[in-house]
């Protein structure tokens, strides 16, 4: 099958993918955090530089090996099958189906501030969203593809709209006193937790390896649809957060979790706050929509290794994938246990991303030709001690959370041991 994804689409589905529900909701807690205006925006400024760091060694990576499945894929390459496999199921279990629950939670939720006067509670909308998106991507095809993109171009639209405004708008001199007065909190862990929720509004820069095999000439594409929209994505995120700290004072901001819709009702009044709702609504559904074109593909790459001549560089997925993921995350939304494994999500999803950029000084990525120096020397070093020290902060601040995290590995590493074990394949287990 040729490949169907162009530059400009790759970039726009790592955009749809960062500009989730972290966008929309962390900047409250940030400002808890860290108390002042001038340290929100150095937070964000900070995350962000590290997620265009990250970029930048992921797409060193793709250089080498532009196969669809994600870190699965890059540490099976580098390291070893059985390292590639827990990565995968934790990208597809943790990564996607637990996340889509949760953003389907948050659909729901603004979805009920829309319509007040239906009282459908919040698991029938979550529901009929993961199932609305599901079959888009499981029916439509490439068509599905295509109005995915729409919906992030509109999505980003939206919020770049409300951005430009909120900027152009001049604030009460009430306000920019209310929010200069705030000092800000001494250097310490709250700045490391504060760093750790905006790296995870911007989780979603490396959205463009998981179709890699299915972007035109990946080797070129997939580098810089990562870097552009990681790029665009941060300007964004700087300008949105400027906006925000200029017209809502700290003490109302670092109490408010739905930051954007009060952006909004202090910009365009009350009456706009179920309209903004709505679009908010709609942005999430488009989150939805990109998990579910990306996440079935990790699984599909994986399933492709327990075949003989097979890399796992599989095209677009079977239909019966991409319903597993949707049945899970329903299953989460139902139950309620997608809550406690977001908890430990951003443990599981930092550790890998170490691991594939730590392979770039493995003999497998040097050849046949060796890593270049800027990578080796500068990016990748910024990249592993940064990453590093947020999960030592994470760490120490949640030791229970990470102990379930590391207790999740031990139970998909045993899983995937006594399958190895049972396996008649040729596929080369080690």
């Amino acid at each position: 099958m040729p490949a169907q994804i162009s530059l400009l689409t790759a970039v726009l589905l790592v955009i749809a993918s960062m500009l989730g529900s972290g966008i929309l909701t962390t900047t409250g807690s940030i400002a808890f955090f860290v108390k002042s205006p001038q340290a929100v925006m150095l937070v964000w400024g900070i995350a962000g530089l590290h997620a265009i760091v990250g970029a930048y060694c992921y797409g060193v990576i793709m250089r080498r090996m532009p196969v669809n499945g994600g870190e699965a894929s890059i540490l099976r390459n580098f390291f070893s099958p059985a390292l590639g496999e827990i990565a995968g199921w934790v990208s597809f279990i943790v990564g996607f189906a637990a996340s889509n629950a949760a953003t389907a939670i948050g659909f729901a939720a603004y979805f009920g501030r829309a319509v007040s006067d239906v009282p459908l509670g919040l698991q029938i909308p979550a529901l009929g969203a993961i199932f609305l998106v599901t079959s888009l991507h499981a029916f439509t095809g490439p068509m599905g593809l295509r109005i995915q993109t729409g919906m992030a171009a509109l999505k980003f639209t939206l919020l770049l709209g409300l951005t430009i405004w909120g900027l152009w708008k001049v604030p009460a001199a009430s306000m920019l006193s209310a929010s200069s007065g705030v000092e800000a909190a001494p250097i310490g862990s709250p700045w490391g937790v504060a760093i750790m929720l905006a790296m995870f509004a911007y989780l979603g820069w490396s959205a463009a390896i998981y179709s890699a095999a299915e972007t035109r000439d990946a080797k070129r594409n997939v580098p810089r649809a990562m870097m552009l929209g990681t790029l665009v994505v941060l300007v964004l995120y700087i300008a949105v957060n400027f906006a925000l700290v200029r017209h809502i004072p700290m003490q109302e901001l670092a109490s408010e979790k739905a930051v954007m819709e009060l952006l909004a009702r202090n910009l365009f009044g009350v009456g706009a706050s179920e309209i903004f709702s709505g679009l908010v609504a709609f942005a999430l559904l488009s989150s939805l929509g990109v998990s579910a074109f990306l996440g079935p593909r990790v699984l599909q790459a994986m399933l492709g290794w327990y075949r003989s001549n097979s890399n796992g560089a599989e095209s677009s997925p079977r239909p019966l994938l991409i319903w597993l993921q949707a049945g899970l995350s329903m299953f989460m939304i139902i139950s309620g246990t997608f809550e406690q494994i977001l908890m430990v999500a951003g443990f599981l999803l930092g550790v890998f991303p170490i691991l594939a950029v730590l392979g770039l000084y493995t003999r497998t990525a040097n050849e046949p030709e060796p890593v270049p120096p800027f990578a080796r020397f500068v990016a990748v070093p910024i990249f592993l001690i940064g990453s590093s020290a947020i999960l030592i902060l994470g760490a120490w601040e949640k030791p229970r959370e990470m102990a379930v995290a590391v207790a999740i590995l031990l139970v998909i590493y045993a899983l995937r041991q006594r399958i190895a074990g049972k396996t008649t394949s040729k596929y080369s287990w080690k």
